[in-house]
């Protein structure tokens, strides 16, 4: 039968399955392998396991059949990737740039790599700044100098505090954050940890201790007392923040120990001289939101002044501070009202 114009040849081979009823989509024609190179076929006595893959393979016929190949060596672009991976410079290169590094750049310098990161880790780091920047500065406090003090446990901290009094860079930091809002509102979240007030001359002071507490914390073993002891980086205010609230007058506070704070409001008092602080707390951490009514409110009238201040911060209040002499130690113990759960 003579072929007529536009009839496509019909090719001898036979159809399978895979190319009728399996098929995902109808073909006109059949597609070479995508490959250029046919699999390697072994024979059942060269497989191993560890060289070889189960590979689904087409041929011309849409013929399905499982082979072995073998698995594609990594070994050659290991080694390019380990040629590209930098010189490894020894720890006294290191231990020599840290002489000197500045205050400010501390935190870079210790996440170059693992080396640098130990060096921050040790006490001649710290002291070789403290030495630089804050020894003889007549603005540092005395109960911050180390001229005389071996001690090893939290030296880091107390160099980071001297540090806020005697170096100039940090400072102007303090001044600049002074002269902004104290941000109250940042505070939420945290957990309320202590509660103290203090007479001053016109006014009272109520401070509010606040920590972020991490879940991970909880999980971590507990060191020997001699580690512990020897941490240098020991810092037990870590994470803590303080606010302090000038007030006119006198407001009872009820314990709060333990809650979260969940809310922060200011407001205008009456007569528009001063201001109205509202806190509220909640028991739990995982339950605070803002659509959660406050367990518990506290409300101060007549603020004058509010303003938090950050573990490093010169006016943050620690208690191992000399009291004044015109003070007795039983009227500055930071402690809520003796008779307030007898009211």
């Amino acid at each position: 039968m003579p072929k007529k114009k536009g009839q496509k040849k019909i090719s001898n081979q036979d159809f399978t399955i895979n190319d009728c009823a399996n098929a995902p989509k109808p073909v006109g024609k059949l597609k070479k392998s995508v490959d250029a190179a046919p699999p390697v076929e072994l024979s059942w006595d060269q497989i191993q396991d560890e060289e070889c893959d189960l590979v689904e393979e087409y041929d011309e016929n849409g013929i399905k059949s499982i082979v072995y190949r073998k698995k594609r060596n990594h070994s050659k672009s290991e080694g390019d990737n380990n040629e590209n991976a930098g010189v490894i410079y020894p720890e006294i290169v290191w231990y020599l740039i840290s002489k000197f590094i500045k205050p400010e750049d501390v935190g870079r310098f210790a996440g170059i790599n693992k080396s640098t990161y130990a060096m921050t880790k040790r006490e001649s780091f710290w002291r070789l700044l403290y030495q630089k920047y804050c020894k003889n500065n007549p603005n540092l406090p005395e109960r911050l100098r180390l001229e005389n003090s071996y001690k090893v446990y939290g030296l880091r901290q107390r160099v980071i505090r001297a540090l806020y009094h005697s170096y100039e860079v940090f400072t102007k930091k303090v001044v600049n954050q002074s002269a902004h809002d104290s941000k109250p509102h940042e505070l939420v979240k945290r957990c309320c940890v202590n509660v103290w007030f203090t007479k001053g001359l016109h006014h009272w002071l109520i401070y509010f201790k606040f920590k972020k507490l991490h879940p991970m914390q909880r999980l971590q073993n507990t060191a020997s007392l001699i580690e512990e002891l020897g941490r240098v980086d020991a810092n037990p205010e870590e994470n803590s923040q303080v606010l302090q609230v000038t007030c006119q007058n006198f407001y009872e506070v009820p314990p709060l120990m333990g809650m979260t704070l969940s809310s922060v409001s200011v407001v205008l008092s009456q007569g528009f001289r001063h201001h109205r602080l509202h806190l509220g707390f909640n028991t739990g951490s995982h339950n605070v939101s803002r659509d959660i009514l406050p367990e518990c409110t506290v409300i101060l009238d007549s603020v004058i002044n509010i303003v938090v201040y950050d573990w490093w911060h010169p006016k943050y209040p620690y208690f191992d501070n000399k009291l004044p002499s015109n003070m007795r130690d039983e009227e500055a113990l930071p402690v809520l009202k003796k008779d307030f759960f007898n009211c």
